[in-house]
């Protein structure tokens, strides 16, 4: 297995932890005892695991191996993924919720780090195809979660097969990552501090929370429109989310390509058009199976917006690698954790229907803050060897 392939394993194993989780967020609920707000403040905890790890693992892992951080990262993430399904009252469900969020922080920055890295010795854009191997593995995820919904299979049971099983293979392929990378062998040791960006970084990281938000909305909130908000099926609930998850990765397949004829600031631009009016008009229609359609809109329009953004701020003039992608990941993955209990406290106060509007102002958000993605010399060093 090449190292290519490997991290692409690894991506998509990420992908389908996360989804298994997110996809039983109905039932979750349920044996918590949880309603919209408390439910909401349940799904705090990861954003506060990432305030955590990110920063660390950006420090930690310049000069270091990002395999052993990846090998790590996927038991612990494996390991954690089992305990929500544990769960029976809000606040040990939001302890377990923390330990899933600093588990799939450390992952997320040690395997984008490792992307990045692979698509620099090959010379051309391969970041958003790994990032498509993050999305199928949601909908792997989130189209089991959906089987064991509808046969009735508890959280418990359905999170610890899933954690096992997903964990083993992640591990495995980390056996072919290389033992040793060079990600940060011809950068600057600066060290980023969240308040004193540099203003590109800060406009990336903006961006980024923004799609993140949206993002991580529909992770945690697309099976409680449906079903809920709109009166859908519990198994129509779960393949909403499967939908949206496949609708990204089918957009990422083709984000690379695209990249390179557009640009990151158009490519930015039209699919961010795509996910705000495909969502609010899903929205006016006010149905579970137009949700859904809706949901396919927005994973399409969100597609392209994680790996331009990361590649944009990961050649960052001046400015380390690792350090760069954790600093923009994290603000990234605050919207992405934190865009939930948004989202229940918006629920609470008027209606989940009215609350993932949210989701076509993060679209808007992106599309204002495209400009930031323009290519700096890194970007177009890899445009220009594809």
């Amino acid at each position: 297995m090449t190292p290519r392939r490997a991290i692409a394993v690894v991506f998509f194993v990420d992908g389908a932890l996360f989804a298994s989780w997110a996809s039983r967020i109905p039932a979750l609920a349920a044996q918590a005892g949880a309603d919209s707000a408390t439910l909401g403040l349940a799904l705090l905890a990861p954003a506060v695991g990432a305030l955590v790890a990110m920063p660390a693992v950006g420090r930690w892992l310049p000069g270091r191996s990002s395999r052993t951080f990846c090998r790590v990262a996927t038991v612990g993430l494996g390991a954690a993924v089992a305990l929500p399904g544990l769960a029976g009252s809000v606040p040990v469900l939001g302890l377990t919720l923390l330990a899933v969020g600093l588990a799939n922080s450390t992952l997320d920055v040690s395997m984008n780090a490792h992307g990045v890295t692979v698509e620099r010795r090959l010379g051309r854009p391969i970041l958003s195809s790994l990032h498509a191997a993050f999305s199928f593995g949601g909908c792997a995820g989130a189209g089991l979660g959906a089987l064991a919904a509808a046969a009735g299979i508890a959280p418990a049971l359905h999170l610890a097969a899933a954690g096992l099983v997903f964990g083993a293979a992640g591990l495995l392929a980390t056996r072919w990552l290389p033992p040793r990378d060079v990600l940060a062998a011809g950068d600057e040791s600066d060290r980023l501090h969240v308040l004193r960006l540099p203003v590109r970084l800060a406009l990336l990281g903006a961006a980024c929370f923004s799609a993140f938000l949206a993002e991580g909305g529909a992770a945690d909130w697309s099976a409680k429109l449906v079903r809920d908000g709109l009166a859908g099926s519990a198994a129509l609930g779960a393949i909403a989310y499967a939908v949206f998850s496949l609708s990204m990765g089918t957009g990422r397949l083709m984000a690379d390509a695209v990249w390179k004829r557009w640009g990151p600031v158009r490519l930015l631009q039209r699919f961010s058009l795509v996910a705000s009016i495909g969502f609010a008009g899903a929205l006016l229609v006010g149905s579970a199976p137009a949700a859904v359609a809706g949901f396919a809109a927005l994973g399409l329009g969100l597609s392209a917006a994680a790996p331009t953004l990361f590649r944009s701020a990961a050649g960052e003039p001046g400015v380390a690698t690792a350090p760069a992608l954790a600093t923009v990941s994290m603000l990234g993955y605050t919207g992405f954790l934190a865009g939930p209990p948004i989202v229940g406290g918006v629920a609470q106060l008027t209606s989940l229907r009215l609350a993932c509007g949210l989701f076509v102002l993060a679209g808007v958000s992106v599309l204002g803050l495209a400009f930031a993605a323009r290519p700096s010399t890194a970007d177009r060093g890899v445009a220009a060897t594809g």
